[in-house]
């Protein structure tokens, strides 16, 4: 989906990265070579790249892009409160 916008090394580094944030829990090898990303993990992506070229989000995932963001901006005020 992305592919047009990003080159795949970019996207790649960039579900590393985003796995490497919300998998804490498991190993670096089996983070590397994960086959699949969850919803949430996707909404990240889509929220720090933007919605791909062509595509429309469905109503269930403006609603979880929109919570996410509000809940970021939450965690960002509270650091910046500590």
């Amino acid at each position: 989906m992305f592919i047009s916008q990003f080159s795949a090394d970019y996207i790649r580094k960039e579900i590393n990265d985003i796995i490497s944030e919300t998998r804490k829990c498991i190993s670096v090898g089996t983070r590397l070579f994960a086959k699949n990303i969850s919803t949430f993990e996707a909404i990240i992506f889509i929220d720090r790249n933007g919605v791909p070229d062509g595509f429309i989000l469905s109503e269930e995932l403006k609603i979880k892009l929109r919570e996410y963001r509000e809940d970021f901006a939450k965690k960002v005020a509270l650091q910046k409160q500590q």
